[in-house]
């Protein structure tokens, strides 16, 4: 996306950046018991101490949202973002944005959910902690129909 024809401050680092493994789109699927336990803090946790309320279908409480993605040592891999239930997968699923050594489908990651320090000052986001939730990597498209779709529209 970038062209290295003309000068401009930052070039010297975006040339070096653009040489080095780039993140690869996925999608996550969020641990249905994960979730559920974080839905349940709505009920049994008193206000403070909820998870960040999951809207179904569509969990949208930002203009752009991203939520860290972790390994299993803790260190940030990448970002999460544009979240929702899909009825036909029976799951909760994002878009994230992965180093590659996580990339692989079926590779188990860490997202953290919700936002830091007990949410923020928009009025929009309810005062929450952040929960870590169990993922699995998939593809993008994650349903099999749509890949196969995208398949045959991508021959012709």
């Amino acid at each position: 996306m970038l062209k290295f024809d003309h000068d401009f401050i930052g070039r010297e680092a975006l040339q070096a950046k653009a040489t080095e493994p780039h993140r690869k789109k996925v999608t996550l699927a969020w641990n249905g018991e994960d979730v559920a336990r974080a839905f349940a803090t709505l009920f049994t946790k008193p206000k403070g101490e909820r998870a960040k309320y999951i809207d179904l279908p569509l969990s949208q409480y930002a203009t752009w949202m991203y939520d860290q993605v972790r390994n299993q040592h803790g260190e940030v891999i990448g970002i999460s973002t544009f979240c929702g239930y899909s009825s036909n997968e029976g799951k909760m699923l994002s878009l994230a944005m992965l180093d590659p050594a996580y990339a692989e489908p079926g590779t188990e990651v860490i997202l953290v959910w919700g936002e830091p320090n007990g949410g923020s000052r928009k009025p929009s986001v309810e005062q929450h902690v952040q929960v870590e939730l169990r993922a699995t990597v998939g593809p993008v498209p994650y349903s099999a129909a749509a890949r196969e779709y995208r398949g045959k529209v991508a021959r012709h």
